[in-house]
């Protein structure tokens, strides 16, 4: 019984503690290219299939940074 106790407990603390581990493709942009990225995206009125899954990811990344204060897209 002490084993799955534990077992359970180190799951769960790898599976807390591994959250921003897997951050998405945009989590290793600089603040200023992310910035220069998300507004370009702003801007593009007729965005192909591809940019639109990237600008996605680059709101993403600005929102996960702005939850954490960095209000670089904003």
């Amino acid at each position: 019984m002490q084993k799955l106790y534990f077992t359970g407990l180190m799951a769960a603390i790898l599976t807390i503690g591994g959250c921003d581990m897997f951050g998405g493709p945009a989590a290793d942009i600089a603040d200023a290219d992310l910035r220069k990225k998300w507004r370009e995206c702003k801007s593009i009125s007729n965005p192909s299939r591809t940019k639109v899954l990237a600008c996605e990811n680059y709101e993403r990344e600005c929102s996960r940074r702005k939850g954490k204060g960095n209000l670089v897209c904003y």
